[in-house]
């Protein structure tokens, strides 16, 4: 059996992309993250108790508790924002072919083969799946660009091959 399946690599994608490697392989130090995030913005809710008098003062640290609570919050899109923007032109779109024993992503001219172990996690979202190859490295395949075969298929089919369990990461 096989499967083909065009990806649109848009901010959208590279968003959930960046979820899903935030949610499996990088769990770790998101939460390390958060900590550090919340502790800064207890010293900072501090320094504006102590300093209440001081408007300019209070205004900074209130600036930078929104900017806190924002890059939180908006972590993923800007991941993907910084993702897109270091990608190489042409790679905007890419066309897989999942075969028996390795999948081939085409890319602007650009055929690449790889072995399904190299895949670390497999992920899903509503959207999409996921191969997760590392901390850094992932590729994204939309579900309604499948052929082949349907999603429920092709989620036994990756299963099968890589010997990995999908993990839903929402979204």
């Amino acid at each position: 059996m096989e499967f083909v399946c065009s990806t649109r690599y848009s901010q959208k994608t590279l968003t959930a992309m960046a979820r899903a490697l935030r949610k499996t392989v990088r769990v770790k130090m998101n939460l390390w993250l958060k900590v550090v995030c919340a502790v800064l913005i207890g010293i900072c809710l501090l320094s504006i108790y102590a300093s209440w008098d001081d408007p300019w003062y209070v205004g900074t640290n209130g600036v930078v508790i929104v900017f806190l609570l924002a890059v939180q919050w908006k972590q993923d899109w800007l991941n993907g924002y910084i993702a897109r923007r270091r990608a190489l032109p042409g790679t905007e779109f890419s066309s897989t072919t999942f075969q028996q024993d390795c999948f081939e992503t085409q890319i602007a001219g650009a055929v690449t083969q790889w072995k399904y172990d190299k895949v670390t996690v497999l992920a899903e979202s509503r959207a999409y799946i996921f191969f997760i190859m590392g901390k850094n490295h992932a590729s994204a395949f939309e579900k309604e660009g499948l052929e082949g075969g349907s999603v429920a298929e092709f989620r036994r089919f990756l299963e099968e091959r890589t010997g990995k369990q999908i993990k839903f990461v929402g979204g």
